[in-house]
């Protein structure tokens, strides 16, 4: 431990003095992304991970017009055509999304494109878009934004602008200069403060797994093993659920988080973590970048936040609901754990990371999100498309009117983590009064 801290506090006073000293510290590295070129080390292991998603449509789609649609997509938002590419596929009307799911997460496809691939397969009567996109570009948010243009080129036929580049007139998102208080919380001051605090966490939480599969696993050698199982609710069960919990002024935020540590409880103990690392990720692209635009762009902008709370502690709803409410004033008053995760993020890179994989508890719920129109109402799914080796990756998304569930585990075995996924799709439904529903999506993956 004491080797890792001297070795970290080094490298993090060094970073500390060349941001401050050449680059206009957090603020100058962020003014376009918190995930900038100078932090090489997590770009390198973000792109490790391409972010796969399937969104099914209930419309079929003809193929040429697909095509059409990428392609001007693609050129509209600046990509080579070696950085996007797009593949059509016909398919029987028998296939069924967690066959998707299960055939294409992993496929090696993807590595065709340097940044962001899409496969289509059509059927007589619906449509799967596959989305690959590298992570080290764009973040989950980002990655949905980029499958929801190029559905809206398909049906409008006018591709709309969604990558900001820098220096554009048309658009350019950059770091509020005229926030006086963002300034100030990201000085050299709480820099140096973080960097001293961020030493001391790295060797607490390495030190002791120096040579251990944990720290393996923590610079993208991950298992060799990751389940992955989708569930969604339907228009109905999704409406009767918020009307149930605004009934109750709970935020679907706090509920989603206790019905899926209520799922991890139910897997047998030797695949429970008792005390996991809680991470969860914001945006900062709606709150510190402007101009002030939807968040339909692509980039990315996010920044983990999180704490150590016991297994117990994430399924308790008044536990959830005070976290939720402490990490709403973080982010709105760019105070606590927002304005040192930015810093750590932006300035010290690799050295913001600090967690044992296994242990984490990966929470996103994408809250409301909506397609085109013309779609007729989708779901949508996504995962890492490698072994991520966490105990619980939970991505929440209500698409359109309905709420879609992926989880994934390196921990908990494919029979278990199905289990789990049924039983918090039981517990979403008869928390909005209804009856559970025979399971018929939730499929390994």
């Amino acid at each position: 431990g004491i080797v890792v801290f001297c070795v970290s506090l080094f490298l993090n006073l060094w970073t500390w003095f060349i941001a401050y000293t050449y680059h206009g510290g957090a603020h100058g590295l962020a003014a376009s992304t918190t995930l900038p070129l100078s932090n090489r080390i997590i770009r390198k292991l973000f792109s490790l991970v391409d972010v796969c998603n399937v969104t099914e449509l209930p419309k079929p789609w003809d193929e040429a017009k697909a095509k059409q649609a990428f392609d001007a997509f693609r050129v509209r938002n600046g990509f080579a055509e070696e950085e996007a590419r797009i593949l059509v596929t016909t398919i029987p009307d028998t296939v069924m999304k967690p066959e998707v799911w299960h055939k294409y997460r992993m496929t090696d496809l993807a590595s065709t494109a340097k940044v962001h691939y899409v496969h289509v397969l059509t059927a007589p009567s619906k449509t799967f878009v596959v989305g690959y996109t590298n992570f080290r570009d764009f973040d989950g948010t980002s990655c949905f934004n980029l499958i929801k243009g190029f559905v809206a080129t398909y049906y409008d036929g006018e591709a709309p602008l969604v990558r900001p580049t820098v220096g554009s007139p048309e658009l350019d998102l950059r770091l509020d200069t005229e926030n006086e208080e963002l300034k100030k919380k990201l000085g050299a001051l709480p820099a140096l403060r973080c960097a001293v605090g961020t030493s001391y966490t790295m060797a607490v939480q390495y030190g002791r797994w120096l040579l251990s599969r944990e720290l393996f696993d923590a610079f993208g050698c991950a298992s060799p093993e990751c389940c992955s199982v989708i569930e969604s609710l339907s228009l109905e069960e999704t409406a009767k659920m918020t009307a149930a919990l605004r009934a109750r002024k709970l935020k679907p935020f706090a509920h989603l988080m206790t019905t899926s540590a209520e799922a991890a409880k139910i897997v047998p103990k030797q695949y429970q973590v008792e005390r996991p690392i809680l991470l969860t990720q914001v945006s900062c692209q709606s709150r510190y970048y402007m101009p002030k635009v939807e968040r339909n762009v692509c980039g990315n902008w996010l920044i983990g936040l999180g704490t150590r709370p016991t297994l117990d502690e994430l399924s308790s709803e008044s536990w959830a609901s005070k976290f939720y409410t402490g990490l709403i004033e973080h982010i709105e008053s760019f105070s606590g754990n927002a304005a040192w995760s930015f810093i750590n993020q932006t300035v010290y890179g690799m050295s913001g990371y600090r967690a044992n994989p296994r242990k984490i508890f990966w929470f996103n719920n994408y809250g409301l999100r909506s397609m085109h129109e013309g779609a007729g109402g989708v779901t949508y799914h996504w995962a890492p498309t490698y072994s991520v080796a966490t105990y619980f990756l939970v991505c929440c998304v209500c698409v359109d009117g309905r709420m879609c569930i992926t989880i994934s585990s390196s921990v908990v075995p494919q029979g278990e983590l199905q289990k789990a996924v049924e039983h918090m799709k039981k517990m979403l439904i008869e928390s909005a009064g209804g009856e559970a529903l025979t399971t018929s999506e939730a499929r390994i993956g």
